[in-house]
């Protein structure tokens, strides 16, 4: 019958579709490791001068960790990202990855798992 066919293209498609998401799961993992902040630290002596950049834009930032020290502009968060630090004047701006699934439930729809990805859909 109809439903009986149906109901077996559903079984398929559930029993299929958690695996698929292992492997997309496993593939985001690996390919957006770059989207991990990593904080590396650069001591500086008490005689060394913090304005080793001299003045830095607005939009700038001083960045200690090369050498010498030199001013660089400021992250701009991209889609479906959002803000977490200001850029100041001795660090860039943080951005963390927007969770669309937690922020909207139904972005996906009814019987289907949704599975952030960085950036906007």
């Amino acid at each position: 019958s109809f439903q009986s066919l149906q109901e077996d293209i559903q079984n398929y498609f559930e029993t299929h579709l958690q695996g698929l998401q292992n492997q997309v799961r496993n593939h985001l993992q690996k390919s957006y490791s770059v989207h991990k902040v990593e904080v590396d630290a650069k001591v500086i002596s008490a005689g060394e001068s913090l304005l080793d950049c001299g003045l830095c834009e607005n939009d700038e930032f001083c960045n200690f960790q090369k050498t010498p020290s030199q001013c660089e502009k400021c992250t701009l968060c991209p889609a479906g990202f959002f803000q977490m630090a200001e850029c100041s004047a001795n660090s860039d701006r943080i951005c963390q990855d927007r969770d669309e699934c937690t922020e909207s439930p139904s972005i996906c729809g009814e019987r289907i798992k949704c599975l952030n990805t960085p950036g906007k859909l």
